[in-house]
């Protein structure tokens, strides 16, 4: 059957939730035919659909983006929920769109869905994905035998040398607009009332393509000294710009360009750690590709057997930052408060999770899954099996990290930990990081008393070190 004439196309908002360097978007406007806008919530049924941190603000930035189309465009940006394929079918059924616009979000579960749009619909609309999030394509880079890279150095060598920046694409003018009302499916109400997670937000982020722009313009100045001072969680030399690149309000495009014309201002060692950072983010999407399954599963078979702990109750513990060392609760403290945590936290508390609780790194996935507003389903899976040595260019399983000694070098002073577990500011520098060291009198003297007013250590870091050493001998994984 032919395809009956069409003056009408849609652009799918998923993981781009922005105006500019959007060239699905760009695209779109360019066909000059009458546009629609369209969110679907919760069209992604699998363990990748966002989480509470991340919907929480992807709900603030609709906010925003809804307003700008209003304003700029008087556009209105159509919201839904429930089953894409039905909202397709109706869609197409009442205004006989000519075509999609996506860009893809590189979620192996998404490009199914897309997928199965190009395979269900063929014949009555076509459909047009574009690569607007990363740098490379996945799997664009390869090693000299034609496969993918699995160690992290040459991949981001080699992909250096065939970067090449595209010019930030300006926010598209959009001239033609659909006017009429779609009847056919009903819109979904985004709430934008502030609820605890909303509180968070505010507190520390401003979501919105807007805000991320601002911070975007400063990025160059914030990580000055971000090679030798990014892994002191105290001080301010990250650029905080990960959540605006993972819900989409920026691109890696814009963030690495912009690094890139103020490079003669910056000092090497800070532009490279920076960039490299990006380039994490490159690798692990290009594993992702390669290895779907890496959210939930072992990239190295052989810890498929191994002796994790489950339904073990200092899970909660670890969650709400009780372990007992000041570290691992500030850490997990900062996160639970602000949606966010220090990269060089995220590690420690990582660690302490899988090597000194034996807990399975599906674990503290999940949980930074809900509560990062930065979730990032490449970065977050392949973060985790790296701490765990599961992964590919995993860290080595005998690499694990002593919470005392990770607090004494990089936060010397004790200023971290006196932020987020306040019950002992009192503390001197010199026990702050190891509280049981104190004597009764001494903490007497402090007016804290351990196993109330705070834990004693659930674990015995040296002892449960041993344990996990041979729990990985025991799976010969170091053959």
């Amino acid at each position: 059957m032919s395809k009956k004439p069409s003056n009408s196309i849609i652009y799918w908002i998923r993981s781009d939730l922005r105006l500019s360097d959007n060239i699905a978007l760009w695209e779109a406007a360019k066909s000059n035919k009458d546009l629609i806008v369209i969110y679907i919530k919760n069209f992604n049924k699998s363990f990748s659909k966002p989480g509470l941190a991340a919907e929480s603000w992807i709900n603030k930035s609709l906010q925003e983006l809804s307003s700008r189309y209003k304003k700029l465009f008087n556009l209105n940006l159509q919201v839904y929920d429930g089953d894409y394929n039905s909202i397709f079918k109706s869609l197409y059924k009442e205004t006989n769109f000519a075509s999609l616009y996506i860009n893809s979000t590189h979620d192996p579960e998404i490009d199914k869905i897309d997928r199965f749009l190009e395979k269900e619909f063929s014949g009555q609309f076509n459909v047009f994905s574009f690569n607007s999030s990363l740098l490379f394509n996945p799997n664009e880079i390869l090693n000299n035998s034609g496969t993918f890279f699995k160690v992290y150095t040459p991949f981001w060598k080699n992909a250096l040398n065939k970067l090449t920046l595209r010019d930030p694409l300006p926010i598209p003018k959009i001239k033609a607009v659909y006017k009429k009302e779609i009847k056919s499916i009903s819109q979904k109400e985004v709430d934008f009332k502030k609820k605890d997670w909303e509180k968070k937000i505010l507190l520390h982020f401003i979501p919105g393509e807007i805000n991320a722009r601002k911070m975007l313009e400063e990025v160059a100045i914030k990580i000055d000294g971000y090679s030798e001072e990014r892994d002191f969680p105290i001080k301010n030399n990250t650029s905080q710009l990960s959540p605006y690149l993972a819900r989409g309000e920026l691109t890696a495009n814009e963030i690495f360009g912009t690094i890139k014309k103020n490079k003669n201002k910056m000092n090497i060692n800070d532009y490279s750690k920076f960039t490299a950072q990006l380039g994490w983010r490159e690798f692990s999407y290009n594993i992702l590709f390669n290895f779907p399954k890496l959210p939930k599963k072992n990239f190295i078979s052989k810890f498929d057997n191994f002796p994790w702990q489950k339904n073990n109750p200092n899970l909660v513990k670890w969650q709400k930052g009780l372990t007992g060392y000041p570290i691992v609760d500030a850490g997990m403290r900062e996160l639970w408060a602000t949606g966010y945590m220090h990269n060089r936290l995220r590690m420690i508390t990582a660690s302490f999770l899988i090597k000194n609780l034996n807990m399975s790194w599906t674990e503290g996935a999940n949980w930074f899954w809900n509560n990062l507003f930065d979730a990032d389903i490449a970065n977050n899976s392949a973060g985790w099996q790296w701490v765990a040595g599961c992964g590919t260019d995993a860290a080595p399983y005998f690499r694990i990290f002593n919470p005392t000694l990770q607090s004494i070098r990089f936060d010397k002073g004790g200023k971290y930990i006196r932020k987020w577990v306040p019950e002992l500011k009192e503390l001197p520098d010199k026990f702050i990081h190891a509280p049981w060291e104190l004597t009764e009198i001494e903490l007497v003297s402090y007016n804290l008393q351990l196993g109330k007013d705070y834990p004693y250590p659930i674990v015995d870091h040296k002892k449960t070190r041993d344990e996990a050493l041979k729990n990985y001998k025991k799976i010969n994984i170091s053959k």
